[in-house]
């Protein structure tokens, strides 16, 4: 087995979304994707989060304590 060097990667200056087709290339087989390829925000679950002052049964009054569950 032969070690070889990659080529360094780069890492795209803005967004975080699935690339899209314009940027990957029809060569790669992805021509039709477009604006398809993002995730549909339905199937994006939203985590619960909930920021509360704690009450007086609470180890102590007045922490602050987040639900994330």
């Amino acid at each position: 087995m032969v070690a070889r060097q990659l080529a360094p990667q780069t890492v795209p200056a803005t967004g975080g979304n699935v690339v899209s087709s314009d940027k990957v290339g029809a060569a790669n087989g992805v021509a039709g994707l477009g604006a398809d390829a993002k995730v549909p925000a339905a199937q994006i679950s939203v985590p619960k989060i909930t920021v509360g002052v704690t009450a007086p049964t609470s180890p102590a009054v007045g922490d602050v304590w987040i639900d994330t569950n």
